[in-house]
């Protein structure tokens, strides 16, 4: 009853529970669940195709302009790239759940295996240590995309915040250094560690590939991965936007999007050993082999489950996004923002203490 109670008030006070981000467990098979799933590719990246041609076509109809002391006229736009982006991110990364997520969770096309919060490893977190988790039970159903086992909330992932990455490094005229420094941030507060109690490791690189997928609508600039210049999947023809190529999941998931294989860091020890004890065992063998280059120790957790770092505390990654003036943020608030986290995890750990006395 108490649960319910602190479920509903937080629920109030945050909004509804859909918004919040969900977390996967690639280790449990439920009774009843398919052991096999059968490869969803060809379906997700053709609605991925026609969302494409929805986002061109919106960017190339004709639209009304006012003007001051004038009267308002229809205006043709020439291939304009403002109009393009915005049609693109309003066909595929909507915020906190994404479109590409929402289909995969409810396409008649798609086999899913289901784990609820009570079947999953992560049943025994406690609600201090991980309210977005505990209080909303929203648990990602797992699908197979290229012969790659995932989470849904990776193809948020990797469209919504591989667009915030492109976003944040200006459209790669930054370092990818930034976007990278974002993702570490975003998942060590709102969407991991301080919220759920999860860092994941997959989450950032499916990030990272829709980073690559951005600026590979044109292909201004050269793939933050391998350096080279890809083929573009839209061009101008005759001062209209064409689709001139399409677009498959080949191209960008591999077995980091696996959350079995490139596994999450906790937020605290005693929540690493929660999941350690129903067994889970992370097959960091099957990570991708030094494809990732430079970027290999940021998006693949070759560890396996283990807490999280210093280096990947909030206040250290902000203080390395002030560094690079990607935030304005005072030597005192980052001071407070360490200082508070501390509290926290100090208040988390008396809260449990408590709960157990109880039991």
């Amino acid at each position: 009853m108490m649960q319910q109670i602190v479920r509903a008030a937080f629920c109030a006070a945050v909004g509804v529970t859909q918004v919040f981000a969900a977390e996967v467990d690639q280790f449990t098979l439920p009774p009843g669940e398919p052991v096999q799933l059968p490869d969803s590719a060809l379906v997700l990246q053709t609605e991925v195709n026609r969302l494409l041609r929805h986002a061109i076509q919106r960017a190339n109809e004709r639209f009304m302009e006012t003007r001051p002391k004038a009267a308002p006229r229809w205006v043709q736009p020439s291939c304009d790239e403002t109009r393009l982006y915005n049609a693109l991110s309003g066909e595929l990364a909507r915020s906190v759940v994404g479109q590409l997520e929402s289909f995969a969770e409810t396409s008649p096309d798609i086999t899913r295996r289901r784990v609820l919060l009570e079947q999953s490893i992560y049943r025994d977190f406690y609600w201090q240590a991980s309210p977005t988790l505990v209080l909303s039970e929203r648990m990602a159903g797992v699908i197979k995309v290229n012969g790659v086992e995932m989470g849904t909330d990776k193809l948020g992932h990797f469209f919504t915040e591989g667009y915030s990455y492109f976003l944040v490094t200006e459209e790669l005229n930054k370092s990818v250094e930034s976007g990278l420094l974002f993702g570490e941030w975003s998942e060590s507060v709102y969407f991991g560690a301080q919220t759920t109690g999860v860092f994941s490791f997959a989450d950032l690189t499916a990030n990272f590939q829709g980073l690559r997928f951005w600026n590979r609508v044109l292909a201004l600039q050269p793939d933050p991965l391998n350096g080279q210049t890809p083929t573009p999947y839209i061009v101008c023809s005759d001062s209209r936007w064409t689709l001139a190529r399409t677009f498959e999941w080949r191209d960008y998931v591999d077995n980091g999007w696996n959350e079995a294989i490139n596994c999450p860091a906790l937020g605290s020890d005693e929540l690493l050993q929660r999941i350690r004890q129903h067994g889970a065992q992370c097959r960091t063998d099957k990570l991708p082999d030094s494809k990732y280059g430079q970027w290999q120790p940021r998006l693949l957790n070759a560890y396996g489950h283990r807490v999280l770092p210093g280096y990947l505390q909030p206040e250290i990654v902000l203080e390395l996004r002030a560094a690079r003036n990607d935030v304005d943020v005072s030597l005192e608030t980052l001071g407070y923002i360490g200082e508070l986290r501390v509290r926290l995890e100090a208040w988390r750990r008396a809260a449990s203490a408590a709960a157990a006395q109880v039991k």
